[in-house]
């Protein structure tokens, strides 16, 4: 009984302690502080594992701005520390940054990391994050996470225009290298599914395990 028990702990914890975040694509998406007008993120991109994205809306949060300006958030549900992601918009120009980003907006400008931004940041990066290859027509562009953005965490920014989902996709645009510790979790649940088999093979006849 002990065996079988510890067995289930070391699943748990395997699950707990290396991985399995919870992800929701139900607004709200929680992972944008609330920035003007807005309490959450207006959208949602997802890393998706393979390097896909995947784009979602929240109907409720408009402009921040109470204009032209949406705030986003990224969320790292694949398995590898990623380095950036590419965006394109196919009718709008989310990268015509025109100084009203998160930065410079009122009352979010009191933000700790916007204080650090170099004199040429746009205004509407977020933490630890830069804008980088924006096209000539404004409609698509790179945001590089520094240090990259590992497994199962998420940042924000923010871009120019009213954005819908339905009208902004892209790419990863590659890992750092840093794996997420998934071959860890296999070898924890696999000595733990032998160590419960072992007890329930060698478990006499009648005899509650």
């Amino acid at each position: 009984m002990k065996l079988v028990r510890r067995s289930l702990y070391l699943i748990v914890f395997a699950m707990v302690a290396f991985g399995f975040p919870a992800l929701s694509t139900t607004p709200p998406f929680t992972q944008c502080p609330a920035v003007g007008s807005d309490t959450s993120c207006a959208l949602l991109v997802v890393i998706n594992p393979g390097g896909g994205l995947t784009v979602y809306g929240d109907a409720t949060q408009g402009p921040f701005d109470g204009g032209d300006d949406t705030l986003v958030g990224v969320y790292n549900n694949s398995s590898s520390s990623v380095g950036s992601i590419n965006l394109t918009s196919s009718a709008l120009t989310p990268f015509s940054f025109d100084g009203d980003g998160i930065c410079t907006f009122a009352p979010f400008t009191g933000s700790g990391y916007c204080a650090t931004l170099p004199t040429s940041a746009t205004g509407y990066e977020g933490p630890s994050n830069t804008f980088t290859n924006i096209s000539t027509n404004l409609q698509s562009g790179t945001v590089a996470f520094t240090g990259g953005l590992a497994p199962g965490t998420s940042t924000y920014f923010s871009l120019d225009n009213v954005i819908a989902a339905a009208s902004l996709s892209g790419s990863s645009g590659g890992g750092t290298g840093s794996p997420a510790p998934a071959s860890i979790i296999l070898v924890i649940t696999g000595l733990a599914g032998a160590i419960l088999y072992h007890t329930l093979r060698n478990s006499k006849p009648g005899t509650a395990v």
